[in-house]
């Protein structure tokens, strides 16, 4: 077999053993929708993943919804739509599953923040559902957020501190919002007036490490949520922070910071109209801006919006939102509220397709030595 026929062989191989049935459409934005319970938020509900399109204004409908199950058997999760600070969506580090939290019960009265036992779930590339771990809280506490390096060891955000698979116990301790991870390290968020407390910093470990301030940052008592993304200037960096703060359902910012010389610098402020409660964003080389994707109001707001705007400023340089151009994307039903927000997750190779090309490639450079 000459070389041409052996890599057309390996393309057919290849194209039969990875199947990437995919509901998710990558680049797209995904949001966590609280369900009402008698038209109003409350403190105990179910919830849904929303897919939305990035380009679309006023959608009437999500590209695609998954109702994640709170009401039958050992996976379900519940959150309350009426906390504002609740229900923030991340993503692990490779960006192959989605990642929520929630109370691991189908217990539909009582405040959902007194169960202890929590659940990390996720949704992948096909919309698969999984209940990836549990742990146990402390009663009054909220359960917030998850992240993991390896898909397998999980970095939870709650109230209480941080918690990691089975654990009975936070350690760090600390008042911790969203985890996130960003090119192989996870990064918390706290919202305090206590200036050792600093906004964004880094985990060492799932349990047992330490939080460590980000260099240049002080603390923020309004922070609600935070994204990072690459520029470009610094290669592979993560060098850009976008930190979201709320007052009230009308009033937010978004406030800029770059990595320059191992510091973070503030690259200035946006004012919102409309609040804010999640966040993510999306790099545009082309402009080495960022397109930003905000949750409208306190994160307890209902019938809020999910908001695109867009940063056409670069790495170090003052943010540049031009209001007139944010767009609505979609607008959640009377009661239902619309609370962290995410890029979809992506698909990875299969192993099984990895396995096939590797000896596909040993095979062909096997052939090309044999001709030598």
């Amino acid at each position: 077999m000459n070389k041409r026929a052996l890599l057309a062989a390996l393309s057919a191989v290849t194209a039969t053993v990875t199947v990437f049935a995919s509901p998710f459409t990558p680049g797209n934005i995904a949001v966590i929708q609280a369900d009402p319970v008698g038209g109003i938020p409350t403190s105990n509900t179910t919830f849904s993943i929303l897919e939305l399109a990035t380009n679309i204004a006023n959608q009437a409908a999500p590209v695609n919804t998954f109702a994640i199950n709170g009401t039958t058997g050992a996976n379900a999760l519940r959150i309350s739509s009426s906390a504002t600070s609740t229900g923030y969506l991340s993503r692990s580090d490779d960006g192959s599953l989605l990642t929520f939290t929630g109370a691991n019960t189908t217990t539909a009265t009582g405040n959902i923040n007194t169960f202890t036992t929590r659940g990390v779930g996720s949704l992948d590339a096909s919309g698969a559902f999984a209940l990836q771990t549990t742990y146990t809280g402390t009663s009054g506490n909220q359960t917030r957020s998850a992240t993991s390096l390896d898909n397998t060891t999980w970095f939870v955000g709650d109230q209480g501190g941080l918690y990691t698979n089975g654990a009975a116990a936070a350690s760090p301790t600390g008042n911790f919002r969203k985890v996130h991870a960003f090119g192989g390290a996870v990064y918390g968020a706290t919202a305090s007036s206590t200036v050792t407390n600093i906004a964004v910093g880094t985990f060492s470990a799932a349990g047992g490490g330490t939080y460590n301030g980000l260099a240049g940052l002080a603390n923020d008592a309004a922070l609600v949520d935070f994204y990072m993304v690459k520029s470009g200037s610094n290669g592979s960096t993560y060098d850009v922070l976008y930190i979201l703060d709320d007052t009230s359902a009308t009033v937010g910012a978004i406030n800029k910071f770059s990595l320059v010389g191992g510091s973070w610098v503030g690259n200035g402020t946006y004012i919102t109209a409309f609040g804010g409660f999640g966040l993510a964003a999306q790099g545009l080389a082309a402009t080495a801006g960022a397109n930003l994707y905000v949750s409208s109001g306190t994160g307890a707001t209902a019938a809020n919006s999910l908001i695109r705007l867009t940063d056409t400023a670069g790495y170090n340089s003052a943010i540049s939102i031009a209001t007139a151009s944010n767009i609505t994307l979609f607008t959640a039903g009377a009661g239902s509220v619309i609370k962290g927000v995410d890029l979809t997750p992506q698909a990875v190779p299969e192993p099984a397709t990895m396995a096939v090309l590797g000896i596909g490639f040993l095979a062909l450079g096997r052939k090309r030595r044999a001709r030598r």
